[in-house]
């Protein structure tokens, strides 16, 4: 367990170096075999800052019953089925991108840096919405916040595709598009 919250946290350097465009980005990261089976162990190390952001939505909700329809916070199954979708999602659509692609060398890199992007990403989720129940935000700020948050989300994985695919920006812009459409896509199902 050390072990992997070592990988965590170098994996977490990793991540904000490579949204700093620093070259030495990769060097943070295992693109091995074993390295992508560690990757998804972020999806049990975030579990706990997602579970809190699930929760302080709730409490927002409640909190604020005329600005937010109640049907906004999230049932158990709701919650399990986004926490799913988030790890199960990538892997599936970006192996089928670098299969047309004819990148199938770069779908580990990929892949590892998405994860971790991911892990990264879901504990500033939960320090956003951390701030309302701890008075350091209202209402306006928090919508503010989420906003610039959505939009900092879409440009890391374009981030993510540009560096672990080594591909020019349009091109992994359209790539890092597909897979948020198809994300987008899957939570309006679900």
């Amino acid at each position: 367990m050390i072990a992997l919250l070592r990988e965590a946290r170098r994996s977490t350097v990793g991540v904000f170096r490579m949204a700093a465009f620093r070259d030495d980005w990769r060097t943070y990261f295992d693109f091995s075999a074993e390295g992508v089976g560690r990757s998804f162990a972020g999806l049990i190390l975030a579990l706990p800052a997602f579970i809190f952001t699930v929760h302080a939505i709730g409490y927002f909700v409640a909190d604020n019953p005329n600005l937010v329809p109640s049907d906004t916070r999230m049932t158990a199954l709701e919650a399990a089925l986004t926490w799913a979708r988030y790890w199960l999602v990538f892997p599936l659509v970006a192996a089928g991108i670098c299969l047309a692609a004819g990148m199938t060398k770069k779908y580990a890199a990929w892949l590892v840096t998405q994860n971790w992007t991911v892990f990264v990403l879901v504990h500033i989720q939960a320090l956003i919405f951390a701030l309302y129940p701890a008075g350091l935000a209202d209402p306006a700020s928090l919508g503010q916040l989420t906003q610039v948050y959505i939009m900092a989300r879409a440009l890391a994985f374009w981030r993510v595709a540009a560096g672990a695919l080594e591909a020019p920006a349009g091109l992994s812009a359209a790539f890092a598009g597909i897979i948020f459409l198809v994300d987008w896509t899957v939570r309006a199902a679900t």
